[in-house]
């Protein structure tokens, strides 16, 4: 496993996101923080400005698991509105495009990839070059005795694919997710987010409706619930890396969780899944942000040495992305938002 590449991902980059709506009561913050295992010392720590991070237990040797406890000094119908308009995504420099996903054709349309992503399509075969399942492999293959540009080809199919997996999941949630090939066999991130949303059991007790739904998804949605899907393109070891991710937040009696979710990777890692609590507290905002990130690249021989390293490489870049997050929200409330409606993906 190499530092460099290490999957990190915001997950709903909840430091603007705010608490429920503006009348929330303002909670039992001790016994909030005595159930995100917060110490008197570390809450001490959290309130004079740091940024505190802990290593929850992980669901499989394949997991890495970060939490992060902050302070953000805004009031919580500034940070809510923030939120919603995606001025989160601009804090993290990995993220070249993001493309509001409507469920039309059309909002994946503006896809590219240089020829030699492309050729990477054309000869895939199981393994974790790329997640694909038997399937699109085949469909890429069968492109290979077609005439025309190759990489447009690719980008076609993978169009396909993406918008696929987008409906299969709207559709059928968890069980509408193809299983990656594996040169070992089938690998389903549908297990790996089941496992995650299992582990998250604490949401249970300040939203269970939410926690309910990650198992039952699209079915049993709560009232109130907030939802929108993304495409969006990092940059991963000098490759693309497209993923479909899921945001959901539903306000409680206290304060707001939140949950996103990418359901479908390119390639680099399988799943992410990346849980908040926000609480309103007398300096602006409590964020409680626990995020789960599972990856091939930490299991088999030498797991423990390998996730201590991603663990702490994850929770470092979790920081830098947050603490740009923070200033840059705290010292500018009217930055203009990132538009994520017409970023081309390319």
């Amino acid at each position: 496993m190499h530092r460099s590449s290490m999957p990190v991902r915001v997950g709903a980059a909840v430091l603007l996101v705010a608490c429920t709506a503006v009348a929330a009561d303002r909670g039992d913050v001790a016994g909030v923080m005595g159930d995100f295992g917060i110490s008197a010392e570390a809450a001490a720590r959290v309130r004079s400005g740091e940024m505190v991070q802990s290593d929850p237990t992980e669901s499989s040797d394949r997991e890495l698991a970060v939490d992060l406890t902050f302070l953000v000094q805004q009031p919580i119908a500034n940070v809510w509105d923030a939120f919603r308009s995606a001025v989160d995504m601009k804090a993290d420099r990995h993220l070249l495009a993001a493309a509001v996903i409507h469920g039309s054709p059309d909002d994946v349309a503006n896809l590219a990839l240089q020829s030699e992503e492309a050729k990477r399509y054309l000869a895939a075969r199981p393994g974790d070059t790329l997640n694909l399942s038997l399937d699109e492999i085949r469909a890429f293959h069968a492109l290979a005795p077609v005439g025309g540009d190759p990489s447009a080809n690719v980008e076609r199919q993978l169009r396909l694919v993406l918008f696929d997996r987008y409906r299969a999941y709207q559709a059928d949630g968890l069980d509408g997710m193809p299983p990656y090939a594996r040169s070992s066999g089938p690998r389903k991130p549908s297990d790996e987010l089941r496992a995650a949303a299992e582990a998250a059991s604490l949401l249970s007790k300040y939203a269970p409706g939410l926690w309910q739904l990650l198992r039952s998804y699209p079915h049993g949605k709560p009232a109130g619930l907030e939802e929108r899907f993304y495409l969006l393109r990092y940059e991963l070891d000098g490759r693309p890396n497209y993923t479909l991710r899921h945001r959901m937040a539903l306000p409680f009696s206290g304060g707001v969780a939140l949950v996103d979710r990418d359901f479908y990777v390119s390639h680099g890692y399988n799943t992410s899944q990346a849980i908040s609590g926000l609480f309103p507290v007398p300096e602006g905002t409590l964020v409680f942000y626990r995020t789960r990130v599972s990856t091939d690249q930490v299991a088999g021989f030498g797991s423990s040495m390998k996730r201590t390293i991603g663990r702490s490489v994850m929770a470092k870049q979790l920081t830098e992305i947050f603490q740009r997050s923070r200033a840059s929200f705290e010292q500018n409330m009217s930055a203009a938002p990132l538009s994520t409606e017409s970023r081309l993906l390319r």
